[in-house]
């Protein structure tokens, strides 16, 4: 009888199509009060072992899926200004091996915990309402392949570009988390990994780092040491650089200042090959989104989004990742976004650059 009736049921909600979907939740995961106050101190954790077995090997494939695939522009930029070997953003809505570690990994999870979405009754977050959780939403991810020589990029926090949100919530616990998992291994010896500058989310001197970057557009986001010096010689007293296996990650605030660790050797480390990593950007699902002007966000168009929005009308542009996936969302098929590196922005860019060092000149 048990077995009839599961069956009937089964055959009900098969009949009845995608509307009953069963929404996905993210892996569980226990974050520790150390943890939690590790990173409202620090602004960043360590979490080992966040992507193991098989979801770490497929992540692995398609991050060197990405890196094969680079278009004639990015070939072209690469050449001009290697910063990356690789660099491509929304890579979850073209592979799914990628999609499973934004949406199904423990990532949301936990970044949830860490900014206090399930529970307000504290209070902080900003749109809390006691006794009630506040969704976690995912706004950008992106693969990023640092090679041996590659200038990767100095101390900074994501700019508007990669992180189209509002400042509304800088210093606050609900400002946004940035999920750096690496798919190599990495070491402090060896570099080539991600420097943090624990606690610069709250130190006095961010906001004038902040600002010196600002001013100059985002084609300065990685120029702190020219722009600031002084600011980057204290960015450089905060530095930490750890060791990790393939699958651990960072997990950081998304105000705390971050760079890319140059290998130590360039020429002896050719031999690894490019190193992958992951980067993730979740933030609750009444941040306010900002319109960068770039042209690149198809969600502008597509959802009427604009700046002051909270993220959550972007719908599965921005989709939903905890508590749980939303049916609907994951049903629609949002538009890969606007190429960043078509050549005739790169050439605008290259304009730029040149203006720049001439203004620089006089």
């Amino acid at each position: 009888m048990i077995v009839r009736s599961l069956s009937f049921l089964f055959l009900a909600c098969t009949a009845l199509g995608p509307i009953y979907t069963i929404a996905s939740s993210p892996a569980s995961y226990n974050v520790t009060p150390e943890q939690i106050s590790t990173y409202q101190r620090d602004g960043v954790i360590i979490v080992r072992g966040l992507l193991e077995g098989i979801e770490l090997k497929e992540a692995i494939k398609a991050a060197t899926r990405v890196q094969r695939s680079k278009s004639l522009g990015q070939r072209l930029l690469y050449k001009l200004s290697p910063s990356y070997r690789n660099l491509e953003f929304q890579t979850w809505r073209k592979h799914r091996a990628l999609e499973k570690v934004a949406f199904d990994s423990a990532a949301p999870t936990i970044c949830a915990k860490l900014m206090g979405l399930e529970n307000t009754n504290d209070g902080e977050g900003s749109g809390a309402t006691a006794g009630h959780f506040r969704p976690l939403r995912l706004l950008k991810d992106a693969v990023l392949g640092y090679s041996p020589g590659d200038k990767g990029c100095g101390w900074h926090v994501d700019d508007r570009v990669f992180w189209p949100c509002e400042d509304r919530n800088i210093g606050k616990r609900d400002a946004g988390v940035n999920v750096w998992i690496t798919l190599s291994p990495v070491s402090a010896m060896e570099g080539g990994g991600l420097a943090v500058a624990p606690g610069s989310h709250r130190v006095d001197f961010a906001k004038k780092a902040r600002e010196a970057i600002a001013a100059m557009g985002p084609a300065s986001t990685c120029l702190l040491q020219k722009l600031a010096p002084d600011c980057h010689e204290r960015m450089e007293k905060l530095k930490m650089v750890h060791d990790l296996e393939a699958g651990d990650a960072i997990i950081h605030d998304r105000y705390v200042f971050h760079r890319a660790e140059p290998f130590v050797d360039p020429i002896k480390s050719k031999t690894a090959g490019t190193k992958q990593r992951v980067s993730l950007r979740y933030v609750p699902a009444d941040a306010t989104f900002f319109d960068n002007k770039m042209n690149v966000d198809r969600v502008i168009k597509q959802k009427g989004l604009s700046t002051g929005d909270p993220v959550s009308k972007a719908g599965e542009y921005f989709p939903q990742t905890w508590p749980n996936r939303l049916p609907e969302e994951k049903r629609r098929k949002a538009l890969i976004d606007q190429n960043p590196f078509t050549l005739k922005k790169i050439f605008k860019m290259v304009l730029a650059q040149k203006k720049e060092q001439k203004n620089n000149k006089t």
